[in-house]
């Protein structure tokens, strides 16, 4: 999805149906389960959680909200060369009212060992196709010429990347990094070199995430985790959720979005190797009479010659 978590942004994207101008909005998919899936938001993590490790997820946003998001992914990396490297790859599809994106990218990371501690360091990049559906959009005046590039269905296609750094060990992790770090711009219309219509521009966005797991008793790991996104001209998110991990069995949890939703979070790991999680989340602002919540699955398959990272 193009992140929605408010108003806000909702009403950016309408300012892109009707208005020939360039939007500055949240333009990256954001997960509840965001530790799950911090590989797509940060390329340092590839290599860094076992052997091989792949995931599939699905979101689907806003329940009842007409033309909410709904976001689809799946990724894999491994470590290489005695476990010095990293390298996997993504592909995720995001698709909120008539928009829909599909992103592909590979990823590197290149690690530096410490005596208890790591630090990765990695950069991917990314092919992006968005399509438009003019047909899914109403017009007021549909023989505008401002707008009328939009009544059929337009693709633009664009190259970008991200870069992030990591240190982690067994028990916790941080990490900062930054997609769309090229800013190049979808332009849907190119009938005219002198006036720039039907152009979206990519802005960078800022992840920073920490991570802590703590256990008195090996049978139940409190698993800690803290995201913070920045992007220009939308307001700053910040989630956390808390997990606990029973007899490396059932997961229970829940945790919160400041200002916009609380979550609750089960799931259950078998043989250490596959992992299944459902996440819920419940609107706590103006949007919560227009929706149902947000559903979130994840399945994670990991192989490790140890156990299964969390």
């Amino acid at each position: 999805m193009l992140i929605f978590t408010g108003l806000k942004r909702l009403a950016a994207i309408l300012l892109v149906i009707h208005l020939p101008m360039l939007v500055m909005a949240q333009q990256y998919p954001f997960w509840t389960q965001y530790r799950s899936n911090l590989f797509m938001l940060n390329p340092a993590v590839a290599g860094t959680r076992g052997q091989l490790d792949a995931r599939l997820s699905y979101r689907n946003q806003w329940v009842g909200f007409e033309g909410a998001p709904k976001t689809m992914g799946a990724s894999f990396h491994a470590k290489l060369y005695k476990n010095k490297m990293g390298l996997g790859g993504f592909v995720f599809q995001d698709q909120i009212g008539p928009f829909k994106t599909l992103t592909s990218a590979l990823a590197y990371a290149f690690k530096i060992k410490f005596d208890d501690v790591a630090l990765s360091l990695g950069a991917n990049g990314s092919y992006n196709m968005q399509q438009a559906n003019g047909s899914l959009m109403t017009m007021q005046n549909s023989h505008d010429m401002a707008i009328s590039y939009l009544t059929a269905t337009k693709k633009s296609n664009i190259f970008n990347a991200a870069a992030g750094i990591m240190l982690y060990n067994d028990r916790f992790y941080i990490a900062a990094s930054m997609n769309n770090l090229i800013g190049n711009s979808y332009v849907y219309d190119t009938t005219s070199s002198i006036t720039k219509r039907g152009v979206i521009q990519t802005v960078s966005h800022s992840c920073l995430a920490l991570g802590y797991n703590y256990s008195a008793n090996p049978d139940y790991i409190w698993e800690n985790s803290t995201a913070v996104i920045f992007v220009s001209g939308v307001p700053i998110l910040f989630d956390y959720n808390l997990r606990l991990h029973i007899k490396k069995g059932l997961i229970v949890g829940g945790g919160f979005r400041l200002g916009t939703a609380v979550i609750a979070q089960v799931g259950y790991t078998i043989e250490e190797k596959l992992q299944i999680c459902y996440s819920y989340d419940l609107n706590t602002n103006r949007l919560r009479t227009t929706n149902y919540g947000s559903h979130e699955v994840k399945l994670i398959f990991s192989y490790s010659k140890a156990h299964m990272d969390h």
